[in-house]
């Protein structure tokens, strides 16, 4: 197990060592960096936004359904640069595990006398490659779950999770050299009654045979600097409230933000991800 590290490198830099793959590869045994080392970017974001989705009251995700929340998009703000960041996220041959290698868990809240049916999930997260591909089968899936009752290394109660077929779709936004794609997971059904809740949806890419699953995915954060960030939809999301989790860099529902969170102090106090569905 990869002990938790206190150095941080661009991402820029952890990703030419570690992320472009020419040919198939077995990653196993090959050494991974720290957290921090990771995915902590430092310096130029080289941020780019050609995005065509069109913004549509009541939908989010993409493509786009009935929206009961969103975080909002990544945003990179040269006024803020330095809190413009991303958190591992994924199963890949690079950061493995299971259910996850690394997973960024999203607080989000159902209002008071609201009833929720839950019908989908998403986040969107910067990747190299941004495929998805499970075992030998070309079926694309992704880990989701839904939890409550979540504390600092605690994973709380799973309401509902799962391994489900899942949709990789570019939303137009760039930075740190990687594309960003929405990881997006449909045919749920899950009733939530008011409170806050926690979730996660994890791209899987662990065919060994395939040389894009040596690829990354860091989930991409979203700043409340002067007012909400773009297409943010619902109730605001809990700032301060996300945990990380990841077996392969020994960290156990840790914070995200804060100077000995996941993201040393960078950002991450909140991250862009949705809850499609409809309102009971």
């Amino acid at each position: 197990m990869v002990k938790k590290g206190f150095g941080s490198i661009t991402l820029a830099a952890a990703l030419s060592a570690f992320a472009l793959p020419a040919a198939a590869q077995n990653y196993k045994g090959t050494p991974k960096p720290t957290v921090r080392e990771y995915q902590t970017p430092i310096g130029k974001v080289g941020f780019t936004d050609i995005s065509s989705l069109k913004t549509v009251s009541g939908k989010c995700g993409n493509p786009a359904a009935a929206c009961l929340f969103y975080g909002g998009d990544f945003l990179y703000d040269p006024l803020y640069s330095p809190i413009s960041n991303a958190l591992a996220n994924e199963n890949t041959l690079l950061v493995s595990g299971t259910p996850y290698g690394a997973a960024t868990w999203v607080p989000f809240t159902v209002p008071a006398g609201k009833t929720w049916e839950v019908k989908g999930l998403f986040t969107n997260n910067l990747s190299s490659y941004g495929v998805l591909d499970q075992g030998t089968e070309p079926l694309s899936v992704a880990y989701w779950s839904i939890n409550e009752e979540m504390f600092a290394g605690n994973a709380g109660i799973v309401i509902d999770s799962g391994t489900s077929p899942a949709t990789s779709t570019p939303t137009g936004r760039a930075a740190f050299d990687l594309s960003e794609y929405t990881i997006q997971v449909t045919g749920l059904s899950i009733t939530l009654t008011p409170g806050t809740y926690w979730l996660c949806v994890v791209p899987i890419c662990s065919n060994e045979a395939n040389p894009f699953c040596g690829g990354v995915f860091f989930q991409t954060d979203v700043e409340y600097v002067n007012s909400a960030p773009t297409n943010a939809y619902g109730a605001a999301e809990p700032v301060d409230a996300a945990y990380f989790d990841s077996p392969s860099f020994g960290q156990s529902f840790d914070p995200a933000n804060g100077l000995v969170g996941a993201c040393a102090g960078s950002g991450c106090d909140a991250f862009s991800a949705g809850v499609l569905g409809v309102v009971k």
